[in-house]
């Protein structure tokens, strides 16, 4: 452990419940570090609030940079995100040091900061870039070692040439299912942290516990959470090795939750695909993956090459080595779905051309085959997710932005009716509603807010109804249905603290009130 000045610690003070609720209301400490400013003002401009953001920068920048970072600010501010003054320099030399005193001063929920994967053609700004995120991502996991508080980052990759301003998008995309119901009945939820999962637990009278973090050296900060017919819970993600010499690199790893609450199983790390070329192996796109019928878990990888590779481990534990699925260039965007004949498909945006390709096998063992007319799914970039509860795939229309649902074997998708969204969709069937089953779905609205709709069971064309709750959320909201069978709503609020809500006794799709479980800004 580095020995730093840790300004601020109070690691043994609880704040009243009060001060708890004002700092949520207010929004926790956000840190955004960047190279220079004008990488940092993108970051900013798109933070909707509320938040107290201070920012640190390698560079002193251009005065371009400087003028468009004081334009974010001041357009920051008025949407309720004010930062705490000019972006403060980082020095040259001992970063994760200076880093580290910087996440004890401003004890921050949350970091925003670059890619990880920049400087790939070797140009100094580049690397630059890349040395300053990997020191971001020690610093964060030594905090959250000592400290036991997570803290959620997002790397970021910025678009300077988009339109009609430059724009970011997720390096690791957040995950979608990321709150299950264990086989005894109790829920979880596991968001990802830099080296580590934090994990929140329903306790048998129905109260949270956590967040708890799971360390995991070397965890990016990505999730992909499956579960498998038998019920558990199989964790996913990518961790960064760290060799004693050479270019560092990234494996497959996956742990398996048995029971709810008890510590995972251990973590199998399956090679890199590009493992003999560690510089290429370091661009591997983040995985999907689905059980199919006999238990079989189905990873998929995009590679280097802007291809597919999958492997699986079967129902005994038993790893593959693995495949590639020769075809067209994908995006680095795909998502795996169990279908109603037992086996798994995976289908990927078109990487040079709007449209969806689909790998699919000829039943259980079959070899897998390309079909290049995929799916009548043209989906916007980051809006492509599975329904594994519906055999579908829900997306927003490249052109319109709509989003759209289509289910497996179908001519073509139909209308969600959502008001504009600005992420992905996600849901859950089987809830009774009104004396029918339906199912409910919930994504984020342009205002980063929860909204909720729900449609009668496999007949989205008939109507589905939404509605708005102003609740805001930091990440997609999760939905699962709990042991009643009653549907619950799980997000991250502005504050970095789990905000559950759920389905109230009775015919119509009513909630309780928000129950916010302890996080990173409640002291501690």
């Amino acid at each position: 452990m580095r020995s730093v000045d840790r300004r601020s610690e109070g690691r043994g003070s609880a704040e009243p419940q009060l001060n708890r609720d004002a700092a949520a209301a207010a929004g926790a400490p956000l840190l955004i570090v960047a190279t220079t400013p004008g990488a940092a003002a993108v970051l900013l401009a798109e933070e909707a609030g509320p938040a107290r953001a201070s920012i640190l920068c390698l560079e002193g920048g251009s005065s371009e940079d400087q003028a468009a970072f004081a334009r974010a600010a001041a357009e920051a501010a008025g949407r309720g995100c004010p930062a705490d003054g000019a972006p403060r320099p980082l020095p040259t030399e001992r970063l994760v040091d200076a880093l580290l005193r910087e996440l004890y001063a401003v004890r921050p929920a949350r970091v925003l900061t670059l890619d990880p994967h920049a400087g790939r053609e070797g140009s100094p700004a580049g690397r630059r870039e890349a040395d300053l995120v990997l020191a971001v991502l020690d610093a964060v996991e030594e905090y959250q070692r000592d400290t036991g508080r997570p803290v959620f980052t997002d790397c970021r990759v910025i678009d300077a040439e988009a339109w009609p301003a430059p724009a970011s998008r997720p390096r690791y995309p957040a995950p979608l299912h990321w709150a299950v119901r264990g086989t005894d009945g109790r829920l979880s939820a596991y968001l990802p942290v830099p080296g580590g999962v934090a994990r929140w637990t329903e306790e048998p009278d129905g109260r949270w516990s956590g967040p708890e973090l799971l360390d995991v050296p070397g965890l990016l900060p990505g999730l992909t959470v499956v579960q498998g017919p038998d019920g558990y819970t199989k964790l996913i993600g990518l961790r960064r090795t760290r060799p004693a010499s050479g270019e560092w690199n990234i494996e497959v790893v996956c742990a398996l939750q048995y029971q709810s609450g008890r510590p995972l199983g251990p973590w199998h790390a399956q090679p890199n695909p590009h493992r003999a070329e560690p510089l290429r192996g370091r661009y591997l796109g983040y995985p999907s993956a689905a059980c199919d019928a006999d238990g079989t878990l189905h990873v998929f990888v995009r590679n280097d090459g802007h291809g597919v590779n999958t492997c699986h481990q079967r129902a005994d534990g038993a790893w593959s080595g693995w495949t590639h699925l020769a075809g067209a260039k994908t995006a680095d965007e795909n998502v795996a779905l169990p279908v109603p004949d037992g086996t798994v498909e995976m289908y990927a945006r078109l990487r040079d051309r709007p449209g969806t390709v689909r790998w699919h096998r000829g039943g259980p063992g079959g070899k897998w085959a390309e079909d290049r007319r995929g799916a009548p799914v043209y989906a916007a970039p980051g809006s492509l997710a599975a329904a594994p509860e519906g055999a579908a795939l829900r997306f927003r229309y490249a052109e319109t932005g709509e989003p759209c649902e289509w289910r497996w074997g179908a001519q073509g998708p139909v209308s969600l009716n959502a008001p504009r969204i600005a992420g992905r969709v996600v849901g859950a069937a089987g809830v009774p509603v009104g004396g029918w089953s339906c199912t409910v779905l919930a994504a984020v609205d342009e205002q980063g807010c929860c909204a909720i709709g729900t449609y009668v069971d496999n007949s989205p064309e008939s109507g589905v109804w939404w509605s708005p709750t102003g609740r805001r959320t930091l990440v997609p909201p999760a939905v699962v249905r709990d042991r009643t069978g009653r549907v619950i709503i799980a997000t991250l609020d502005p504050a970095g603290r789990l905000s559950v809500a759920r389905q109230m006794p009775g015919q119509a799709l009513d909630f309780g009130p928000w129950d916010c479980v302890a996080g990173p800004a409640d002291g501690g």
